[in-house]
């Protein structure tokens, strides 16, 4: 739990209900706040879980990577539980977040249907003529894909988006798109990668982590969301300075 926070010059203390109502304006009916809410917390449940799995998968096979992150939580958590300060100054474990996700992405696609005809703009593979997507029609966007050798991506520009903690859709042009973008993006992407920073963080905190197994024991299944067929088996061994 975050204790209390500003943002924009409010504070809020750990009730995401009383942000989402201040964020969506006293307009907002019942139905919106419960879809919100159900995105958050429900569909955001499987999703961290499975970052955090990837996460700890990928640290347990490189030890110098989890000696520099524990390091890092060392120098700025001490003892210390994460508050928002803290997490700004979590640059290397926000990174590993993100990483999980760029090669894990939680869900790996995106699925949009077209609720009437429209036409992409420059079409399939450059076609001046553009393509055509009837009405009706389900759209499945994979969000593992290569971004080099794409014509008309922009590259990576964190100028586009001054401030942000994490890498999103603008920066990247388009190229990481976990939570997808646009006007129907997932309403909890900064609280799931806030939560997921600071779960890495406190687990590293307290923990060495090493893989019991080969990382190829490892069977990966892609549904909802990418995860791991029987589960990630681990050994933790309590760190000297943990608690």
């Amino acid at each position: 739990m975050f204790p209390v926070a500003s943002i924009d010059g409010r504070s809020y203390d750990a009730s995401v209900l009383r942000f989402l109502v201040d964020m969506r304006g006293a307009d907002v009916d019942d139905c919106q706040l419960r879809d919100d809410l159900m995105t958050m917390l429900i569909a955001g449940h499987e999703t961290t879980a499975a970052v955090l799995t990837w996460a700890v998968f990928l640290l347990a096979q490189n030890p110098s990577k989890i000696r520099k992150a524990q390091a890092e939580v060392d120098s700025v958590l001490g003892q210390e539980r994460p508050t928002f300060e803290s997490i700004k100054k979590l640059e290397y474990i926000r990174l590993i977040v993100v990483e999980s996700l760029r090669l894990y992405p939680q869900p790996p696609l995106l699925i949009r249907r077209a609720l009437e005809e429209v036409v992409l703009p420059g079409g399939y593979k450059g076609d001046k003529d553009g393509y055509i997507i009837p009405a009706g029609t389900d759209i499945f966007i994979s969000v593992q894909k290569e971004s080099e050798g794409i014509e008309g991506w922009a590259g990576l520009d964190p100028s586009r988006s001054p401030g942000a903690l994490y890498p999103n859709e603008i920066i990247s042009d388009f190229a990481f798109l976990p939570f997808g973008g646009g006007p129907r993006k997932c309403v909890g992407d900064q609280f799931a990668l806030m939560e997921s920073t600071v779960a890495l963080a406190m687990l590293l905190q307290k923990f060495d982590v090493e893989l019991r197994g080969s990382p190829e024991s490892v069977e990966l299944v892609t549904g909802a969301t990418i995860h791991t067929k029987n589960g990630l088996w681990c050994k933790l061994k309590r760190r000297p300075n943990g608690h």
